[in-house]
């Protein structure tokens, strides 16, 4: 069982997970996914992240079964994407302090 709070439990660190955004500047609807169910949130798996249905999405780098089926998943990463991410995750960071802590790449991929 996984405690329901922030340290250590499943809504805190370590997500494994890398976050981003999507921005569809002048698009006059979203574009449509090949894929949009809610199964328990697995390695590879692309999804909305906070539960809604975008523009803020997550690719899981592990098993999430804490999170029960609470995440619209909308795409699979291929085995190549994995491997790209995991590079990303080696590069520096730097964490900003809050009650939640952010980390992020100290240089941006462009």
């Amino acid at each position: 069982d996984w405690p329901d709070t922030y340290e250590g439990g499943r809504w805190g660190p370590p997500y494994a997970l890398v976050q981003g955004g999507l921005s569809a500047r002048g698009a006059a609807e979203p574009p449509r996914v090949p894929r949009e169910d809610n199964p328990v949130v697995r390695r590879g798996m692309a999804a909305w992240a906070g539960g809604g249905s975008g523009p803020a999405f997550f690719i899981a780098l592990a098993d999430h079964p804490e999170w029960g089926r609470g995440h619209t998943v909308f795409a699979d990463a291929v085995t190549e994407d994995i491997a790209a991410l995991e590079r990303i995750l080696a590069l520096p960071t730097k964490t900003t302090p809050g009650k939640i802590p952010i980390t992020n790449l100290v240089t941006p991929v462009p």
